[in-house]
């Protein structure tokens, strides 16, 4: 398990895992000790450890699961064409991509808008052409 990975579970089982449980779960599941060894270190069973890893390894795939479906959700709101993306590249070329990026983000919205003035005009064209008759 990668070090963020841990971190991230860390987070979300803080207030329902002692310290201790969780620095154990971290030898085994990042430091890759064995069982034995963290559950000889913080001066708890073996069996203790296994529940606590199989708890964090648990709450990871639904933390996986939850992260898809956010995924999902904000690809569905996106206009056609569009996608998102993590970048990790060297600052000149994050800020360049942001900048570009709210640029066409920035000519979308007016994009949205004068179509909304356009729409807005029709219809009232329509009510006043219905009035006169």
């Amino acid at each position: 398990m990668s070090i963020p990975e841990f971190e991230a579970l860390q987070h979300l089982l803080q207030r329902t895992l002692s310290a201790d449980r969780i620095a154990a779960a971290r030898m085994v599941m990042v430091d890759g000790n064995s069982y034995q060894e963290a559950a000889d270190k913080f001066a708890v069973t073996r069996q203790a450890v296994w529940k606590t890893v199989q708890r964090m390894r648990e709450t990871l795939q639904v933390y996986k699961e939850a992260c898809v479906i956010e995924e999902a959700a904000i690809e569905r709101t996106l206009p056609r064409g569009w996608r998102r993306a993590t970048i990790t590249a060297p600052a000149a070329i994050v800020e360049r991509s942001l900048a570009e990026a709210q640029a066409a983000h920035q000519a979308r919205l007016h994009q949205v808008a004068e179509a909304g003035a356009a729409l807005l005009a029709t219809s009232s064209l329509r009510r006043r052409s219905t009035d006169w008759q």
